[in-house]
């Protein structure tokens, strides 16, 4: 890919970068719950904050919508002492979120 200037970028590209923002949110608080983090709560919740808006051009809501419903289930039930739920509905938005930005950028 060639780089190009903050001002060129391609709806693709800004999806993408919004979409691995997500993504990385997701690593920090799947890893808080494994280590059972007193923070865990406040990493679910950065995750539960970056889906609160549309993404770039509004493309990909569908996708969004699915993983804010997914990662509020897993918040309320690691909220509610139920780790194999909890960690269920995170590990299937965060493999969501990976297939899809494979497919976005098409490798």
């Amino acid at each position: 890919m060639v780089p190009v200037s903050l001002g060129e970028r391609t709806d693709r590209e800004m999806r993408v970068a919004h979409l691995l923002r997500i993504n990385s949110y997701m690593d920090i608080a799947i890893i808080s719950m494994w280590t059972a983090s007193p923070r865990a709560d406040v990493t679910i919740g950065m995750v539960e904050a970056s889906l609160r808006h549309k993404g770039p051009g509004a493309s990909d809501e569908e996708l969004l919508q699915e993983l804010r419903q997914l990662v509020s289930e897993g918040r309320e039930y690691y909220r509610d002492d139920k780790f194999p739920p909890a960690m269920g509905r995170m590990r299937v938005a965060h493999d969501k979120i990976a297939l899809y930005i494979i497919q976005l950028t098409g490798e």
